[in-house]
C-alpha cells in the first residue's frame, strides 16, 4: 500500500441551522496573521485551496456554509466566511451556528447576560444565547434597516440591512404550489429568474418566491445567486418578506416565514424602529469531523453537482 501523503489536516464542527448547514473550523492550518475580519477577508483568496477541500464535494456539497472563527480586539469573536464562489460574506444565521457551537463546546465564556459580540465584515454584531444544561437553548439576534426600494408588476426589490438586496416575486400559475411535490418546476422557475435577472444586471443577493398562507404567515423559497436552492426560510429572506407584508399592512407586528422543508422562522418587528425585525431561533450541532489534505488524491479540491 502507498503511503498516504498528508499535508494538513482540520477538525470542523458542522451546525444547522431551521435547515442551513455550517461547517466551522475550529483547528487548521491557517496562518491568519491579521488583526481584524476585514483584513482577514481582505486575503480569503488565499484559502481557495482550503476552502474547496472542505466545501466541495466529495466531503461537502453546495448548500454548506463554511466560517471560521477569529480572534477579535473588539468582540468575543471575530466571524469569517469562507462560503462558495458568489455567496454572500455575510449571514445572520451564521452567528447563531458560531454562538451555538463555541457554548456548547467550552471554547467561549458563559456569560451572566447572556450577551455575545461578534466582529463580522460588516461590523460588530450582538446576540442573546441562553445557555442552560451544557446547552444553547435558543439565540435572539436583529436586524438593521430594512425598506422597499422598488416595486414593480412583477416583483419588488427590498435591501436587508441596507446592504442585501432581494427579488421578491408572487407564485405565478405554473406553479401550483410551494410544496415538494413541486420542487421540479420551483428549481427550474428558480434558475430560469435568477439567469434573466443576471442577464438584465440587476445586483441581488436573492431571489424569492413566495406564497400567501394567512395574514401573518408566508411559505417561501429562496434562489442564490446561482440559482440553488437555499436550505432554510432564511433570515434575510425573512425580513424582506416582512418589509413587503408590512408595506401594506403596518399593523402586522409578528411574522412567520415557513420554508418547504417546513421549517420556520418567526421574526417581531421592534417597536420604534425603520422596519427592524428580530428572530429567535435555535442551531443544532450535527457533527465534528476530520478532514484530511492529501496532495495525492485526485479529488482534493472536490468538485461542485449543479
Amino acid at each position: 500500500m502507498d503511503e498516504v501523503n498528508i499535508e494538513k489536516m482540520f477538525t470542523t464542527i458542522d451546525i444547522h441551522v431551521t435547515g442551513e448547514a455550517f461547517r466551522m473550523i475550529v483547528h487548521s492550518s491557517l496562518a491568519l496573521n491579521k488583526d481584524s475580519v476585514e483584513l482577514i477577508t481582505l486575503s480569503k483568496s488565499t484559502f481557495t485551496p482550503e476552502k474547496e477541500l472542505l466545501l466541495n464535494e466529495p466531503r461537502g456539497h453546495r448548500g454548506i456554509n463554511g466560517c471560521m472563527v477569529t480572534p477579535s480586539k473588539i468582540a468575543d469573536f471575530g466571524l469569517l466566511f469562507v462560503n462558495q464562489e458568489n455567496d454572500s460574506s455575510f449571514r445572520y444565521s451564521g452567528l447563531v451556528a458560531s454562538v451555538t457551537a463555541l457554548l456548547e463546546t467550552g471554547n467561549l465564556t458563559v456569560k451572566e447576560n447572556n450577551l455575545y459580540t461578534i466582529e463580522t465584515i460588516h461590523g460588530l454584531q450582538t446576540v442573546y444565547a441562553t445557555y442552560e444544561n451544557q446547552e444553547v437553548g435558543t439565540v435572539c439576534l436583529q436586524s438593521d434597516e430594512c425598506q422597499v426600494i422598488k416595486k414593480t408588476e412583477d416583483y419588488r426589490v427590498v435591501e436587508v440591512d441596507r446592504l442585501r438586496r432581494y427579488f421578491l416575486f408572487d407564485l405565478p400559475n405554473s406553479i401550483a404550489s410551494i410544496q415538494m411535490e413541486n420542487l421540479a418546476s420551483i428549481m427550474k422557475w428558480g434558475r430560469q429568474t435568477t439567469e434573466e435577472m443576471s442577464h438584465r444586471n440587476c445586483l441581488f443577493d436573492g431571489i424569492i418566491l413566495m406564497e400567501p398562507v394567512t395574514e401573518d404567515e408566508v411559505k417561501s423559497v429562496t434562489f442564490e445567486k446561482d440559482g440553488n436552492l437555499l436550505r432554510s426560510p432564511g433570515m434575510d429572506s425573512t425580513f424582506a418578506i416582512f418589509t413587503v407584508l408590512r408595506n401594506g399592512a403596518s399593523h402586522v407586528t409578528k411574522f412567520t416565514n415557513q420554508s418547504i422543508f417546513d421549517s420556520k422562522l418567526t421574526a417581531q418587528a421592534i417597536n420604534g424602529t425603520n422596519e427592524k425585525y428580530s428572530i429567535e431561533t435555535q442551531g443544532f450541532v450535527t457533527g465534528e469531523h476530520q478532514f484530511i489534505y492529501d496532495q495525492d488524491d485526485p479529488l482534493k479540491n472536490g468538485f461542485l453537482l449543479k
